[in-house]
């Protein structure tokens, strides 16, 4: 019996002490970071806007990113790079004819950097935390160096800011 009125005891503390714990101050939101609070200081212009790099690599690509404003803000971003000879990275991705996969790679190039532009619209730019050599941990399944299309994706929002 003494077992019971013990357990019933604890029993009705614990929950006294939950009740009190949950009756605390209560959260405005006024001390929370969220991802709205970064986008709604920028509003940006509807439309499509463009950002390339300056020079072709030693691959003979040149980076370039689209991206779409839509309702003041930041609806799709598409990655890619130009070819010096013919067509893009994603197309000779696509194709085969850009293949990390044979050098041991998960994805290839086209899937990752979807992730990454997916992740970009999802979370915001301002998300993507770069490494020292370019990559970012913040994308999975993405391993390729994406500091340039950080920087171009960056470019393009500039381009679409209302002044």
């Amino acid at each position: 019996m003494k077992k019971v009125k013990r357990t019933v005891l604890i029993a009705l503390i614990l929950m006294l002490a939950f009740s009190v714990i949950g009756c605390g101050k209560k959260d405005d939101g006024k001390d929370m970071v969220s991802k709205e609070s970064h986008t709604a200081t920028t509003t940006y212009k509807d439309g499509e806007y463009e950002a390339a790099g300056a020079k072709y690599d030693d691959q003979g690509y040149r980076d370039t990113v689209k991206i779409v404003i839509k309702d003041g803000k930041l609806f799709s971003v598409s990655c890619d790079a130009d070819s010096k000879n013919d067509g893009t990275k994603k197309a000779h991705s696509e194709s085969g004819q850009y293949n990390m996969k044979a050098g041991g790679s998960q994805y290839e190039w086209h899937e990752e950097i979807a992730y990454f532009e997916n992740y970009v619209v999802q979370n915001g730019i301002e998300s993507v935390q770069l490494k020292n050599d370019g990559r970012t941990d913040s994308v999975t399944g993405c391993t390729i160096v994406v500091k340039k299309y950080v920087d171009l994706i960056k470019d393009a929002l500039n381009k679409a800011k209302e002044k």
